[in-house]
Formats: structure tokens, sequence, C-alpha cells
């Protein structure tokens, strides 16, 4: 019991270090979307390649942010069918549910592989600073492959009758 019960933090550490990585890089675009706009407003001053950094570290935290919504629950669904439904029948769907987004997420991460090592081989850059964009899209790739492997996880504490995300604390 006491390794479950170890197994079950270090698991929890990990998600809790995963939507910490999207609030990083939310505060970054939000501070770096201010500077510029501060800048260019009192001193007509242009930080070189803002809108590239932003846009890519949106990309970041966006994928990031998609590795805690989709182990916790919490991103866009439909429950008519699943508000019908009794205990059982609601874990079902769940799993069917997450099985499903699993598979994406599996085939979405070849694709981002792909992304990285084609982004890797061109040496395509920013326009400005002439900054390698292949290190975002890799950041951005380990946010989805988190995505995958806490779904994995997911799907393992359903399987066990462990459906602890709807215990876990409210972001609303």
């Amino acid at each position: 019991m006491r390794r479950g019960v170890r197994m079950r933090n270090a698991v929890d550490r990990f998600i809790d270090g995963i939507e910490r990585t999207a609030a990083i890089f939310l505060a970054a675009v939000t501070v770096l979307v201010f500077l510029s706009i501060a800048l260019r407003a009192l001193f007509t001053y242009a930080i070189p390649d803002w809108y590239d950094l932003s846009r890519l570290m949106l990309g970041v935290m966006i994928f990031w942010g998609i590795a805690g919504a989709s182990y916790h629950n919490r991103h866009i669904k439909v429950d008519i069918l699943w508000e019908w439904a009794g205990p059982r029948a609601r874990r079902w769907i769940d799993i069917a549910a997450s099985l499903i987004l699993l598979a994406f997420l599996l085939v979405f991460s070849w694709m981002l592989v792909e992304k990285v090592r084609s982004g890797y081989l061109s040496g395509e850059s920013t326009f400005d600073l002439r900054m390698v964009i292949w290190p975002f899209h890799f950041v951005a790739a380990l946010g989805i492959f988190s995505a995958t492997a806490l779904m994995v996880v997911r799907i393992v504490r359903l399987l066990r009758g462990m459906d602890d995300t709807e215990a876990m604390p409210s972001y609303e």
C-alpha cells in the first residue's frame, strides 16, 4: 500500500509540474506582449521577434495545457448520455472516451516528432534574431507527450476504479 501512495504522489507531482509549466509560459507570453506594447507606445521601440516568440510560447503553453486539461477531464465535452447513465456506465463511457483521446494523442505525438525533426533539419529560424525555432517545437511536443502519458495513467486509474480526478480541486 505504501508503494501505491508513493506512486500516486509521484504522478501527482508530475501533473503539478505540467500545470506549472503551462502557467510559466502563459506568464511569459503575457509579460512579453505587455512589454512589447508598452515599449512601442512609450518609446517607439519594438522588441525584436516579439511576435514570433509570443506565438511560439503560446503554442508551448497550449500544448502543455492540453496535458492538464485532458488528465483532469476538464476539456470541452458533451455529457448528455453520460448524465443519464448510471455510475458503472459512466465509468465505461469515461474509459471509452479516454481511449479515443489516447489514440488521437498518439497520432499527434507521432506527427510532432516529424515536425521537430523537419524543423531541426531545415534550420528554420525567426526573422530578426535568427533564433532556430525547433527547440520551441520540441518543448511543445513534450507537452503532448506528457498528455499522452497522463492519458495512460488516467485509463489505468479508471480501469482500477480509481477516478480521483473528480476529487481534485477545481480551478473554476
